[in-house]
């Protein structure tokens, strides 16, 4: 008797902005407009097939040990279901090399989707170990703030790796951000390996108040602290050299009155922070004009914090 095929599960994982300027791979915050979905199904065969991949210009390997989601699943199955099969599709929807977690969510949303299918039940810890897993294959580095937001959602501070510690810090209902993606790309490796292997005591010291600041701000609603503590003297000033236009862009942004603005991980999307709407509006018409100008004209949008990945729908047959 031939065997029905299984119902696919599709799952969506939330774009994210890290670092949020001085919590460098250890701070993220999961957004709600753009996110990668994915569709998993038990398969016959044991193993990880990626059958189909939509919205990648055709950049992105099929071969599940080069792939992020792929690895990520194949972590899991190692891990949770050594005998199970999964065939999987992906469809992105964030941009490659963006800053946004592109590789983080199409991840996430597989290990959504195939915990689903597979009926596993695994929290949010054991979903962003194995998320990791993508991430070294991304960038060479298993850090999971970018996956750790688009799990969990809202904002999220890793506060230990080995063993992994996630803390979600208050989300700040009223924070309205920009969010702008030049026509450019920075690879996560390459930004990662510009960074200096040595950095002056006084600016670590400086970076690690305003992270302290920063948490302080979110648990007493503060925005106006929240966007003084946005500041980085480590990471950001080698990364805005690689994003043409991103200081004209920043200083144009604070003059308009964004409580912050800084770089999305490692860019070249650029964030700004304000607690009104209409301002929020106006300064991704700032940020367009300003990519524009230095000739990386790309794409924006608004947005607030959103929550994590999730089942997207009922089993689709």
């Amino acid at each position: 008797m031939k065997r029905r095929p299984q119902p696919w599960i599709e799952a969506f994982a939330p774009a994210t902005i890290s670092n949020l300027g001085p919590g460098f791979d250890c701070l993220g915050l999961a957004l709600t407009k753009l996110g990668d979905s994915v569709r998993v199904r038990r398969a016959i065969a044991p193993g990880v097939t990626i059958s189909a991949i939509e919205g990648d210009q055709g950049r992105l390997p099929h071969d599940p040990t080069a792939n992020t989601a792929g690895v990520a699943l194949l972590a899991m199955l190692d891990r949770y279901a050594p005998t199970a099969g999964l065939e999987v599709t992906i469809k992105k929807g964030l941009p490659l090399g963006s800053g946004l977690g592109s590789s983080g969510a199409s991840a996430c949303a597989a290990l959504v989707a195939a915990d689903a299918a597979l009926g596993l039940g695994l929290g949010h810890d054991q979903l962003v170990e194995l998320a990791r897993e993508g991430e070294r294959v991304a960038c060479g580095a298993a850090h999971p703030d970018n996956v750790a937001p688009s799990i969990v959602g809202g904002v999220v501070l890793i506060a230990s790796v080995a063993p992994l510690r996630m803390i979600s810090l208050p989300r700040p209902e009223k924070l309205w951000i920009a969010v702008y993606t030049p026509g450019c790309s920075v690879s996560t490796a390459a930004a990662r390996a510009a960074l200096p292997a040595r950095v002056p005591l006084d600016a670590c010291v400086r970076n690690a108040a305003r992270l302290g600041m920063l948490i302080d701000a979110l648990h007493r609603g503060d925005l106006a602290a929240l966007g003084e503590a946005i500041v980085d003297e480590l990471v950001e000033p080698v990364r805005a050299g690689m994003i043409p236009g991103y200081l004209d862009a920043k200083a144009a942004c604070l003059e308009a009155g964004a409580l912050a603005c800084s770089i999305s991980g490692s860019g070249p999307t650029t964030f700004a922070f304000s607690d009104d709407e209409a301002r929020a509006r106006a300064l991704l018409e700032i940020l367009e004009e300003c990519f524009t100008n230095h000739g990386v004209a790309g794409k924006g949008f608004i947005d607030q914090v959103g929550g994590g990945a999730r089942v997207s729908s009922a089993p689709l047959h």
